[in-house]
């Protein structure tokens, strides 16, 4: 049955969506659970591996998931070619990443993270394993295994970490976790989809050709988003890198949870329709405002419980983190307004283009930290936020002069639901301020912050819609799904 692209896009978002709250679901009982029976130090630890088995699978990063994806129906030779490239990139990887502990050992400053990345360097390895069948399937929009295939590793890797937490009381609960998910991702992924593949190099050539700019920009575009903790690891001890760590998770949590499995099928769509530059051009509006009406409120919504949050969910030894997740919450913003434009350019193969803007920003939160070294994590944190807001202006700009959107177009895209959360933020601010209890405080601040948004959104976007009418578009399909669902 053949299935439409707007079709497609909300069967993505819909099982993402699936995913990443059964995930979340598991990972906050998870995370909690380990707050309490592990140390922010252990924490540390656990993210200073994370960030170097990330940063060296973003080396070995060839783009198979995007090649599959934006190219034609491809012949079973070239599924395992290009299968065969992101194994091979990949087990290098894990060959250097397992050379390089001691090194990174001593970066740190921490003896024990030697054994540590000895034993994470199977990751990329596995990674490396993983079924390009997947890709196939998310291709043609068969998203529902795909995700399965996520849902059962992170519960593995959840429970294994709770296991080995309550019997060891250390890092390594969280390291064999990591380790548990990427196992069983991969074995299921062949469970799903049993397709075979072979080893083979006949299509590398015009592979790499394709893969060369996004291996580039993977690089780039991993050290600009996650330099600050490869920084901070030679900066601050263990403790500090768990605080900023676990205070990035949280703040970001809407983003992750929300943004990122909405976005998942827009590279799939936007790729069919790039060649129709009047839909190409609506597709992209229409994805921003979901973007914009869903995050921004978000990162104040955070801002504005930051601190009965930490209080009463993450408990007295995080209690630090409340200033980190308050100036690190905006960031999900930039971010939201990265993703749209990282995957606009990349189909117009414009990499070159993400690539410098990465590398202009990446070496401005270098010099930052590097200057500021001894100012401590939260003015560390807080030049973090000034870059990303500087880096928001660019993302900006390119959207107007690359990308040709319309001012008018950018300035209506932000303004319904940026004045809607600012007011939002002032008022449940003051109203969580007549409350002592920080349970309490989140229990009046989460209902009255959506109430406020919602009516305040609802009614900018009826103003202005004959100016933009996305923002009332979104309105009237939520309300739409609303009435059907109270009509059954």
């Amino acid at each position: 049955m053949h299935v439409t692209d707007n079709e497609g896009l909300f069967h993505s978002a819909k099982w993402a969506l699936i995913a990443n709250w059964y995930g979340r679901l598991i990972g906050i009982v998870n995370t909690l659970v380990l707050l309490k029976l592990l140390t922010p130090a252990d924490f540390g630890v656990a993210a200073l591996s994370t960030f170097f088995v990330s940063m060296f699978v973003a080396f070995s990063h060839v783009g198979v998931a995007h090649f599959v994806i934006s190219s034609d129906d491809m012949s079973e030779g070239e599924l395992d070619s290009i299968w065969t490239l992101g194994l091979v990139t990949k087990t290098l990887t894990a060959l250097c990443l397992y050379l390089s502990a001691g090194w990174i050992a001593d970066y740190v400053n921490n003896a024990e993270m030697s054994e540590v990345i000895q034993i994470v360097a199977i990751i990329p390895f596995l990674s490396g394993l993983r079924n390009v069948a997947l890709d196939t399937a998310e291709k043609h929009y068969k998203f529902k295994f795909v995700i399965a295939t996520t849902m059962v590793a992170r519960t593995a890797g959840a429970l294994i970490s709770i296991i080995l937490a309550i019997y060891l009381q250390s890092y390594w609960a969280l390291i064999i976790g990591v380790i548990t998910s990427a196992t069983v991702e991969t074995l299921v992924g062949y469970v799903f989809f049993p397709r075979r593949p072979r080893l083979s190099c006949r299509h590398w050539g015009a592979q790499w050709g394709f893969s060369k700019w996004l291996y580039i920009g993977s690089v780039v575009g991993y050290l600009r988003s996650r330099v600050d903790v490869l920084l901070l690891g030679n900066i601050s001890d263990a403790r500090g890198v768990g605080l900023y760590s676990i205070s990035t998770e949280f703040s970001w949590l809407p983003f992750n949870e929300l943004i990122v499995p909405i976005n998942r099928g827009f590279f799939s769509v936007a790729s069919r329709i790039k060649n129709d530059s009047v839909e190409f051009y609506q597709r992209l509006i229409q994805q921003l405002t979901l973007n914009m009406l869903i995050v921004i409120p978000c990162a104040f919504g955070m801002m504005a419980i930051a601190d009965p949050f930490t209080d009463s969910i993450l408990g007295e030894d995080w209690i630090d983190a409340s200033s980190l997740i308050y100036t690190l919450s905006p960031l999900m913003i930039v971010m939201s307004v990265y993703g749209v434009l990282n995957t606009v350019l990349t189909i117009k193969k414009r990499m070159k283009l993400i690539i410098f803007s990465d590398l202009l920003f990446l070496s401005c939160i270098v010099f930052y930290f590097i200057s500021y070294q001894s100012s401590g994590i939260y003015i560390l944190a807080q030049g973090r936020l000034w870059i990303g807001l500087l880096f928001l202006l660019w993302l900006v700009l390119l959207y107007i002069i690359v990308v040709k959107l319309r001012i008018s177009d950018v300035v209506l895209l932000f303004i319904p639901p940026m004045v809607s959360s600012l007011m939002m933020y002032a008022f449940v601010s003051w109203m969580i301020s007549f409350f002592n209890s920080s349970a309490m405080q989140l229990a009046v601040a989460i209902p009255s912050g959506i109430i406020i948004y919602s009516s305040l959104y609802l009614f900018l976007s009826y103003q202005c819609r004959t100016l933009y009418p996305y923002h009332w578009k979104c309105c009237e399909y939520v309300l739409s799904k609303m009435r059907r669902y109270h009509a059954y």
